[in-house]
C-alpha cells in the first residue's frame, strides 16, 4: 500500500502524525509526506521520505504574516474563528491542491492521510478516486469553524468539476482522533465514525547538552509554543516564577533568542527548543500556552498543568483541562504575576489536580496505538 501524508508546516501539525506514518512504514507500506519544504527536515529524523507541495518560500511567508497581522487585531479568544477559515480554507488549499494532485498522479497512492488543517487532501483524493483519512493534532475543530473553511473551499472543488461534500470531505472516512474523550474540547456528535488513536510522543531528535537546573526542588516545564511573538509574555512569566522555590526549564521557541529574555537565576534554564519527550519525564508540572502538543503531552505523563492560552485552539484546550480537573487556566487579562505564582503553587500542592491528570494518563495508555490502527487503514483501501 502506498500512503501519501500531507500537512501544513507547524511542528504541532506535523509531529502528531509521525507515529502513524512510522507504523505504516514498519508494517511494510510505502509512505511519502507532502507539504512545505520545511516539513521535510522535520520528518526525515523519523526516516520518512518527503516531497514539497503547496505554497513555498516568500509567497508562503507573506501570506501567513499578513493573516497573523490581521488576526492579532482581534481579541485573543476570537482569533481561531478568523484564522482557521482564512488560512486553511482560503490561503493554502489552492496551491496545495495543485502540488498534491501532481504528486499523487506521479506516485499513485492508495490512501491519503492528512491533519485537520490541511484541507486539500480530500479534494485530491476525490479527483484520483482513493480514500482520504483525517487525523486530529489535538481536539477537533469546532463544526462552525470547519464549515466556514469548507464554504471557502467550495469554489476550488467546483474548479475541479466536483460538488463539495459536507465538511469538505474531512469525515467521509473514519476520523482518527488523538484527544482522549474526557478532555475533548469539542463534542464529536457531527462526526459519523470516530476511531480513537493514542497521542504517541514524537518531537524530533534529542538535544545534546540540555541543561536541567540542579537541586531537589520541583521541576516545571515552561513553554509558550513554537510560534514567534511570545517573548514578552514568556519573560513576564519567568519574572513571576523567579522568586519561587522551584526549578524551571523553559523553551523560548525555535526562532527566538533566549538571550532576549535576559539573565536568569541558577534555578531557571532557558533554551530555544528541546523535545518534550526529553523534558516531560523529568518534570513535576507544566506551564504552557495549552497548545495541543504540550496539552496532550503533559496529560500523557500524568502532569498537572497551568494553561496560559494565547490564541488558536488554546482557549478550548484550557477550558477542557480545567473541566477535567487536571489543571488550572488563566486568561491573558488575568495572568498577573501574583496569579501565576498562586496557580503554580496550587499545581504542586493540590493532590486532586495530580490525581485527575494521572487518571487521564491511564485513559491515554488504553487508547489504540498507531500499530493497532494500521489494519483499519489497510481495510479502507480494499473495501
Amino acid at each position: 500500500m502506498r500512503v501519501l501524508f500531507s500537512s501544513t508546516s507547524g511542528l504541532g501539525h506535523v509531529y502528531p502524525l509521525v507515529p502513524l506514518a512510522r507504523a505504516l512504514s514498519t508494517a511494510g507500506h510505502q509512505v511519502l509526506w507532502a507539504g512545505h519544504a520545511s516539513v521535510g527536515a522535520l520528518v526525515s529524523w523519523a526516516g520518512l521520505a518527503s516531497a514539497p507541495a503547496g505554497l513555498q518560500g516568500a509567497g508562503f511567508t507573506a501570506v501567513i504574516d499578513d493573516l497573523r497581522r490581521r488576526g492579532r487585531q482581534l481579541p485573543p479568544t476570537e482569533r481561531a474563528a478568523f484564522m482557521f477559515p482564512h488560512v486553511f480554507g482560503s490561503a493554502l488549499p489552492p496551491a496545495m491542491a495543485t502540488g498534491l494532485l501532481a504528486l499523487a498522479r506521479e506516485w499513485h497512492p492508495d490512501l491519503l492521510i492528512h491533519e485537520q488543517a490541511e484541507m486539500a487532501s480530500p479534494l485530491v483524493a476525490a479527483v484520483i478516486g482513493v480514500p482520504s483519512v483525517m487525523q486530529s493534532y489535538g481536539g477537533a475543530v469546532p463544526p462552525a469553524i470547519l464549515t466556514e473553511a469548507a464554504d471557502r473551499l467550495e469554489s476550488l472543488w467546483r474548479a475541479y468539476g466536483l460538488a463539495i461534500p459536507a465538511y469538505a470531505g474531512c469525515f467521509d472516512a473514519p476520523f482518527l482522533d488523538i484527544c482522549p474523550p474526557s478532555v475533548r474540547p469539542v463534542p464529536l456528535t457531527h462526526v459519523p465514525i470516530v476511531q480513537q488513536l493514542r497521542p504517541t510522543p514524537y518531537a524530533g531528535p534529542y538535544q545534546d547538552g540540555l541543561v536541567v537546573p540542579g537541586g531537589s526542588d520541583p521541576l516545571i516545564y515552561l513553554t509558550l509554543g513554537t510560534i514567534p511573538g511570545t517573548t514578552a509574555t514568556l519573560s513576564a512569566v519567568l519574572r513571576a516564577l523567579s522568586r519561587m522555590s522551584v526549578r524551571i526549564i523553559a523553551t523560548a521557541g525555535p526562532e527566538a533568542d533566549p538571550a532576549a529574555l535576559g539573565e536568569q537565576p541558577a534555578h531557571i534554564a532557558v533554551t530555544r527548543y528541546a523535545p518534550q519527550t526529553q523534558i516531560l519525564p523529568l518534570c513535576d508540572a507544566v506551564i504552557s500556552h495549552a497548545g495541543s502538543g504540550t496539552f496532550l503531552g503533559a496529560l500523557a505523563h500524568g502532569l498537572p498543568q497551568l494553561c496560559l492560552p494565547q490564541a488558536a485552539d488554546q482557549f478550548r484546550n484550557a477550558h477542557a483541562c480545567v473541566r477535567a480537573g487536571a489543571g488550572l487556566a488563566l486568561h491573558p487579562d488575568d495572568a498577573t504575576p501574583s496569579a501565576i505564582v498562586q496557580a503554580t503553587w496550587a499545581l504542586l500542592d493540590q493532590r486532586p489536580l495530580r490525581d485527575h491528570a494521572a487518571r487521564i494518563r491511564i485513559e491515554i495508555e488504553a487508547m489504540p496505538t498507531p500499530e493497532d490502527v494500521v489494519p483499519l487503514l489497510e481495510f479502507l483501501t480494499t473495501s
